[in-house]
């Protein structure tokens, strides 16, 4: 893939920190935490339950998207509390394409867009770098969300 110029080669499908230092190591341009929907096998854990943990292997070493279970603006403020540079939108964005075709697709992102800015202010964020780990609630003995398939539930958000 290198050999293509200048493509930058990110990696889809992690949900294992070892995987992504492998990634990390190997000269990635960035990792997409992913399980593809859920659809390829039953009880695999979300991305965003994952995402901590990847963060702390690949430790800056490369960006790091999400991508997902992003369906409301305090979704993308979650993923970007946890430490993703971005997130990537799949189901919400064919939604609004199925039902009514660029429209649609643009009154979803406007929508999402609405939803974060708004979860931002509410949280007091003026800005995405005063987005932080801090505007999560965790349960005292958990040290991320990755240790607990509840968590998403405890959170602020």
């Amino acid at each position: 893939l290198r050999t293509v110029p200048r493509l930058p080669v990110l990696v889809k499908g992690l949900l294992s920190p070892e995987d992504a230092t492998i990634a990390a190591h190997v000269g990635v341009d960035g990792i997409i935490v992913s399980n593809h929907g859920g659809r390829q096998l039953d009880y695999s854990p979300s991305a965003l339950e994952m995402l901590p943990a990847i963060m702390r292997a690949v430790d800056g070493r490369v960006p790091v998207l999400m991508d997902g279970g992003i369906r409301r603006g305090t979704d993308i403020l979650k993923a970007l509390a946890m430490g993703a540079s971005a997130v990537l939108l799949g189901r919400p964005v064919l939604y609004g394409l199925a039902l009514g075709g660029q429209a649609g697709v643009e009154r979803v992102l406007k929508l999402l867009c609405s939803e974060f800015e708004t979860a931002m202010a509410l949280c007091g964020c003026t800005r995405l770098s005063d987005i932080s780990p801090s505007l999560l609630m965790l349960p005292p003995d958990m040290t991320s969300p990755a240790t607990c398939s509840t968590c998403r539930n405890q959170s602020r958000l």
